[in-house]
């Protein structure tokens, strides 16, 4: 639905970052826009992931006036907790439920939505967190003050 790139204005063309953002999850269709994926250089400042963030959710919630916001998730099994999402005031929402993997034929992990009877279930990640950016910011703060154990 939108994707966002940062270009370094000192080198003609070089991009230095982008972000994707799509419709996401059914439960969400109509009322939440999935941020899915952002890159950026280490070689730039701090705060540039914050900072380039909040230029997307700006730009999109006057793209898409008619969607709450963004949801986002941060994967534990990888390192991921969510600091980021948490600096650009996005508000923590719980977690997904555990998913199942499996071992499939070609001896690859699968998970559970595309195995068979025939797959060992080789073990379950840990949920992923999930975190959403309200663009009323009277509804984010409403949020921010509701008490929502977040998981280490």
């Amino acid at each position: 639905m939108a994707v966002y790139g940062l270009f370094d204005e000192r080198e003609l063309g070089k991009a230095i970052g982008g972000a994707v953002f799509c419709n996401g999850r059914i439960q969400y269709e109509g009322r939440f826009l999935e941020f899915s994926r952002m890159w950026l250089s280490d070689n730039y400042g701090t705060n540039t992931e914050s900072w380039f963030m909040a230029k997307c959710l700006k730009a999109l919630n006057k793209k898409f006036p008619t969607y709450q916001g963004v949801v986002t998730w941060a994967d534990c099994n990888i390192g991921h907790n969510g600091t980021i999402y948490l600096a650009a005031n996005f508000v923590y929402d719980g977690e997904s439920r555990k998913v199942k993997k499996f071992l499939g034929k070609n001896k690859k992990v699968i998970y559970e939505r595309t195995s068979t009877a025939a797959d060992i279930c080789i073990g379950q990640e840990m949920p992923k967190k999930r975190f959403i950016y309200y663009f009323d910011s009277k509804i984010r703060e409403q949020k921010k003050q509701q008490p929502k154990t977040q998981k280490s």
